[in-house]
């Protein structure tokens, strides 16, 4: 089970993800539908079928979007600076939690043989942007 933090970020990025579908499909309504359902009247059948599916996406959709909203304002992400020592401290909680193999290995933050809270010999060059970690997820 995620962390409420972690299930929060989760439910953001599935609501704009539903806002964006949303959108999508919309955008096709406004600007492609009406040449698919042309293409249909071949056969009365698929275009009766295809108007009846739009109809019930078009419904699904409408109920869909004021719950994709209220998820987003609700669950958005915090500002990293905004909440000030609490990112270090979560960072450690979430290091206790860790399996003990992984809490052995230093943070990446501290130089190699260095105490926590002593400062390194030299100052380590910033890691390589490939190499951060996604605090985000």
């Amino acid at each position: 089970m995620p962390s409420a933090r972690g299930r929060s970020a989760m439910l953001y990025r599935r609501a704009r993800s539903g806002l964006f579908l949303i959108a999508l499909f919309w955008g096709w309504m406004l600007l492609g539908a009406a040449d698919f359902i042309a293409a249909l009247f071949g056969s009365p059948v698929y275009a009766a079928l295809a108007v009846l599916a739009l109809g019930a996406l078009t419904l699904v959709s409408l109920l869909f979007l004021p719950i994709c909203l209220a998820y987003l304002v609700l669950n958005r992400p915090r500002v990293p600076g905004q909440a000030g020592g609490t990112a270090s401290r979560s960072r450690d909680a979430h290091r206790a939690r860790l399996a003990p193999v992984v809490r052995m290995a230093p943070p990446r933050g501290t130089a190699r043989g260095t105490a926590r809270g002593a400062a390194p010999a030299a100052p380590a060059a910033p890691a390589a942007p490939a190499k951060r970690r996604d605090l985000a997820s």
